[in-house]
């Protein structure tokens, strides 16, 4: 494996970063104070800053209007805007996905709906969580009746990101009486054709991220917006799972270097005792453990990258980097607390923000008991799973 990135990775690395520290991270500690919702404006404004960088389609082949970046290059990307504002990090990344229909869209989808979402002028959301239905799709109720030319979209979905927001949700549904993976289809579904109900759930960390429930009443649902067909819709979202838990992966590592950053900042600043923070032996230990944990998760993330850029089944590999550096974000953030004293547990600086934000990072996409699950099936060679 090459841990070094190349000459053209490293300046990406570097021009983002400059941008971040100058335009983002202050948005970021105005907005979390304040708990204001990145509304349709401001996330307008964002994309028009960071559009030119390539955070909005780096992933979408350059024929199709994105930027054709590898997965690595996506990585170095994401990890810089994690680090800086995790809200809106987690507006823009799913934005970045264009909903797969780069993968799965019909030419007369990916010509209709791919450059307004490339550009910024479209919304999107994935609605696939619901009360019901969370670490097993399979066992989704959204019913989706098709009748004559439309399909009749009735059920709720939940903590969706973008939801409130969005112009356009890609809807995973179940067309089978009786429900089973065999029935599962998406659909994409436009907001001012088939008007659908948000409602915004506030929660603890990602906290100015625009997450809600979604409610579909009888939306109609034109038979042209069969993204992908009934029996395909587990296959389809499994795999972007793959995606989904490396970009989570990358979101952890971001976090845990902003505490790490902070704290090296802090320890060599704050005097105690007649030396810096840093001079102390205890204090040490606590930046080498928040240098180990954090460079771990990064190097597993980057692992689990280089495999999506080679096309191999990787579900194991990103669900380790997924496990783990979550959960050693929320230990590195911790420590930073810890390390910073009161002034860690004070909103005048970011440390808590980092914090919550951390902690409620390791459940999306499937918590750390599924991962955990997921990768011991991978090394036993036996499911846990019926």
């Amino acid at each position: 494996m090459d841990f070094d990135f190349t000459v053209r990775q490293k300046i990406l690395r570097d021009t983002v970063r400059e941008v971040m520290e100058k335009e983002i991270i202050p948005i970021a500690d105005e907005y979390d104070k304040n708990k204001l919702l990145l509304d349709r404006r401001r996330v307008n404004e964002l994309f028009r800053k960071l559009l030119p960088l390539g955070y909005v389609g780096v992933l979408i082949p350059k024929e199709l209007g994105g930027y054709g970046l590898d997965h690595i290059s996506y990585g170095i990307l994401y990890e810089e805007l994690f680090r800086a504002y995790g809200s809106l990090a987690m507006c823009i990344n799913l934005q970045s996905s264009c909903g797969g229909i780069h993968v799965s869209g019909t030419p007369e989808q990916k010509e209709r709906f791919l450059p307004p979402i490339l550009k910024g002028e479209k919304i999107i959301c994935n609605a696939v969580t619901e009360p019901n239905a969370g670490s097993n799709p399979a066992q989704i109720e959204t019913f989706a009746n098709l009748d004559g030319d439309h399909y009749i979209l009735n059920g709720t979905k939940a903590w969706i990101t973008n939801a409130s927001i969005s112009d356009i949700a890609i809807v995973m549904a179940q067309t089978k009486e009786g429900g089973d993976a065999a029935g599962l289809c998406h659909l994409i579904v436009e907001r001012d054709v088939s008007p659908y109900e948000t409602t915004e759930i506030p929660k603890m960390g990602m906290r100015s991220s625009p997450t809600a429930q979604v409610v579909f009443r009888d939306c109609r649902v034109p038979k042209e917006n069969l993204l992908v067909p009934p029996g395909q819709g587990l296959e389809k979202i499994l795999k972007l799972f793959q995606t989904g838990r490396a970009s989570m992966a990358v979101g952890a590592v971001g976090l845990a270097q902003a505490a790490l950053d902070a704290s090296i900042r802090y320890a060599k600043q704050r005097y105690q005792f007649g030396k810096p923070l840093g001079g102390h032996q205890l204090i040490q230990e606590m930046i080498a453990d928040m240098s180990a944990e954090t460079e771990a998760s990064r190097l597993l993330t980057f692992k689990a990258l280089s495999m999506l850029d080679k096309g191999a089944r990787c579900d194991m590999e990103t669900s380790l980097a997924k496990f783990y550096a979550t959960e050693a974000a929320v230990r590195v953030t911790s420590m930073a607390i810890q390390l910073h004293g009161a002034t860690g547990l004070s909103e005048e600086m970011p440390l808590e923000r980092f914090f919550r934000d951390a902690r409620s990072w390791t459940i999306p996409d499937g918590p750390t008991q599924i991962q955990k699950l997921i990768v011991a099936r991978g090394v036993l060679g036996i499911s846990a799973f019926r």
